[in-house]
């Protein structure tokens, strides 16, 4: 598959973007529709949703979780058809962005949530009233545009992976 065509830059090192919303206004079906164009067009996409409550993947009684009761820092669940890595720890959202950055290279991130992370700039979904955030209102084709011409294409990241 060919490259997509460059991002332009206007932030310094980065390739995120937040979605934020009140709940059930739309932020998943917007990120699902973003995703899917993207991809069409060549982007690699990882998403990161933000969870307010306290939450796990792992279960009681599962291998993974008699892993980490015994005292297991990080669990990796291994399939051939995917990869889990269960840290038992919170992480903050620069390190989680770091480590996508690293590992799956990907040229857009996007954040279900995070409001208040300043850095991040944000597409606001809804009622939801943010200072300096692009509004969607049914105008998918826009929002894709802002993207393309706000972010920092991943392959002009410098880090020390290249």
């Amino acid at each position: 598959m060919e490259k997509p065509p460059a991002l332009s830059v206007k932030m310094d090192n980065a390739n995120v973007i937040g979605i934020c919303g009140y709940h059930k206004s739309g932020k998943t079906t917007l990120i699902v529709n973003l995703i899917q164009r993207l991809r069409k067009e060549g982007y690699r996409v990882a998403t990161i949703k933000s969870i307010s409550e306290e939450f796990s993947i792992d279960r009681e009684g599962k291998d993974t979780w008699r892993h980490a009761d015994a005292g297991a820092d990080a669990v990796v669940a291994a399939s051939v058809n995917e990869t889990a890595f269960i840290l038992k720890h919170g992480m903050e959202i620069e390190k989680i962005v770091e480590i996508l950055n690293r590992t799956v290279k990907p040229d857009l991130i996007l954040v279900e949530g995070k409001k208040d992370e300043r850095w991040i700039p944000k597409i606001a979904v809804g009622e939801i009233d943010l200072e300096d955030a692009f509004r969607y209102d049914d105008n998918l084709d826009e929002v894709i545009e802002w993207i393309k011409t706000t972010l920092k294409p991943f392959s002009d990241i410098s880090s020390p992976s290249h």
